[in-house]
């Protein structure tokens, strides 16, 4: 997957706070004045030591996945 703001952002939401913080590092390499980036650097440094995966946030984020699917799949065999 190609390095963007919205893969250091997916990372971040599901727990991945250490592999967040090096896509946004190396982002800014390539785009040093963009101020998103600079301050989700800075949003997550301040946070301290990084714990790895949220498993219950992950844990959630797939049953919510799965009911989604099983609804749209609902959906599609109406038509």
């Amino acid at each position: 997957m190609p390095l963007s703001k919205r893969y250091a952002l997916i990372l971040e939401s599901q727990g991945f706070k250490k592999e967040a913080l090096s896509v946004y590092k190396k982002l800014l390499k390539k785009h040093p004045d963009d101020e998103e980036i600079i301050e989700s650097i800075k949003r997550l440094e301040l946070r301290g030591k990084f714990k790895g995966v949220n498993i219950l946030k992950l844990k959630e984020f797939d049953n919510i996945n799965q009911k989604n699917r099983y609804e749209f799949e609902k959906w599609l065999s109406e038509f």
